[in-house]
């Protein structure tokens, strides 16, 4: 248990990191943000640190994740999905089911109806003239009241009105292996048989990273080489026209190569985030 709330709390955390290296990316202050957003800096504050337990709720937690993610233009539908891992979505209510008072009602009327039809029969027996009434052998329909209460039929329930609902599933997060550090250089890599060599005009680059990361890069042309979210020890070798404009999130655990060169990103990180241009 307590090894599934460490990975919920990791999970959570990255999260924020993310989002947090995209919005530094991008040049942006937290205020920017929060305007554009129409969220408070205290909410976004708490989305950067992954303290999702001190929003109003999993589903404003998950609508808030979802319009930050979009306005980095990141995958949104991913970053909730890992969202769900680790805060519970909320349970909504049981539904109330309507009390059948019909019956009550009714069963009232049908009394009602006969003391009138006793307090008409005896006024006629007062009146002038009427010592010998002809006997009827039947009471006349017009005087008998219409037992059936209009609005009985309203308080029957039907099908379509009891609604069953069924909690939504919570899907279980199941701790996921943590791959030991890659500790072998990327320049091991670089001299592989395997690795091509650049074109001319054009500059190689060479990422790997440990956990996971928030990674852009951009080439001279403005053409997006990478622009995503990258697993854990996962690796990607790039060509493009340089200067190259490089961020990456969580970059102490990254590794890059220029041309074959390894890069020293240590000296371009602040807070978690390194940004560094390439030429």
């Amino acid at each position: 248990m307590e090894a599934d709330n460490q990975q919920q709390d990791s999970t959570a955390v990255a999260i924020g990191q993310e989002l947090r290296a995209a919005r530094e990316g991008k040049g942006l202050s937290i205020g920017e943000v929060a305007d554009r957003l129409k969220l408070s800096v205290k909410q976004l504050n708490a989305i950067e640190r992954g303290d999702f337990a001190s929003l109003p709720g999993a589903t404003f937690a998950r609508g808030f994740v979802r319009s930050y993610a979009r306005y980095m233009e990141m995958n949104a539908d991913a970053l909730v999905a890992r969202l769900d891992q680790c805060v519970p979505l909320d349970t909504p209510p049981a539904a109330l089911v309507p009390v059948n008072e019909a019956p009550a009602k009714a069963s009232l009327a049908l009394p009602l109806s006969l003391g009138a039809l006793l307090v008409i029969a005896g006024g006629w027996f007062l009146l002038p003239g009427a010592a010998e009434p002809e006997v009827q052998s039947s009471v006349p329909l017009a005087l008998v009241p219409t037992v059936a209460d209009p609005d009985a039929s309203a308080l029957q329930p039907t099908t379509s009105d009891v609604v069953a609902v069924t909690p939504p599933l919570v899907p279980a997060s199941a701790p996921q292996p943590v791959a030991p550090p890659v500790t072998a250089p990327l320049a091991v890599a670089a001299s592989a048989p395997s690795a091509a060599a650049p074109v001319a005009g054009q500059g190689r680059i060479e990422l790997r990273v440990r956990q996971e990361a928030w990674v852009s890069i951009t080439d001279a042309d403005g053409k997006k080489l990478v622009y995503a979210t990258l697993a854990a020890n996962d690796s990607r070798q790039l060509q493009g026209r340089p200067p190259f404009r490089v961020v990456i999130g969580n970059a102490a655990n990254a590794e890059l190569a220029y041309n074959g060169q390894p890069v020293d990103l240590g000296s371009k990180i602040r807070g978690t985030t390194a940004k560094l241009e390439l030429n």
